[in-house]
C-alpha cells in the first residue's frame, strides 16, 4: 500500500489504538485492552500509519526465549482490504526474528488471513506456554472460539492440526478432566 509505513508506537498512538481495538472487542472479536495495558506495553506495540494518519496496530508480546504471540492486530475499516494488516503482521514477525526467537504464533477467528501470511493452523494444546499461563484468567475462557495458528522462524512447517487435536483451550480442558 502505497504511503504506509509501520512503526514503534508513541505515546500519542495510544489513544487511536486503544479506540480501534476496544471497538472490534465490543463485537466481541478481540479482548478488550485497558490504557493501563497499552501503556505498559507500548514497546510491544507498532503502528501503521498513512500521511491521513493512524491506520491500526499490533503487538509482540515474548511469551519464552523460544515464542511470542502476536495480539492486538487490528486495522481501521476503511483501510481493511489493502494490505495494511499484512504489513503489521510481517513487521511483528520480523521483530520476532531480530529477538531471536524459534516461533510466532497468533490466536484469531480469522485463521484465513494468517494462513495467507505464512502461519499454520495447529492445536492450542501445541502452546502450552500460552494455554497454562494466559488461556485460564482470560475472559473467553470456557467460550473459546479462537484458532491458534503458528509460524516457525526456520522455514519449516508445523504440523497441521490433526482432526483428533482439539482446537481451542474449551477442548483442552474437556479432554484433561
Amino acid at each position: 500500500m502505497s504511503g504506509v509505513r509501520v512503526r514503534s508506537m508513541r505515546v500519542n498512538d495510544i489513544d487511536p489504538a486503544l479506540a480501534l481495538i476496544n471497538d472490534y472487542a465490543a463485537e466481541d472479536r478481540m479482548l478488550e485492552r485497558t490504557r493501563d495495558f497499552l501503556v505498559d506495553r507500548i514497546k510491544d506495540f507498532q503502528v501503521a500509519e498513512s500521511p491521513d494518519g493512524f491506520l491500526g496496530c499490533v503487538a509482540l508480546a515474548a511469551l519464552t526465549p523460544d515464542l511470542a504471540e502476536i495480539r492486538s492486530l487490528a486495522v481501521r475499516r476503511d483501510a481493511g482490504g489493502r494490505g495494511v494488516g499484512r504489513m503489521l503482521v510481517d513487521s511483528a514477525v520480523g521483530e520476532a526474528r531480530r529477538l531471536g526467537l524459534k516461533r510466532v504464533f497468533a490466536l484469531t477467528l480469522v485463521p484465513e488471513f494468517f494462513e495467507r501470511c505464512g502461519f499454520t493452523l495447529v492445536s492450542l494444546g501445541r502452546l502450552p506456554e500460552k494455554s497454562a499461563a494466559e488461556c485460564p484468567i482470560c475472559p473467553k475462557r470456557g467460550r473459546c472460539d479462537e484458532h491458534a495458528m503458528l509460524l516457525h522462524l526456520d522455514g519449516t512447517r508445523p504440523q497441521r492440526l490433526r482432526p483428533e487435536e482439539p482446537v481451542g483451550y474449551t477442548k483442552l480442558v474437556e479432554l484433561r478432566s
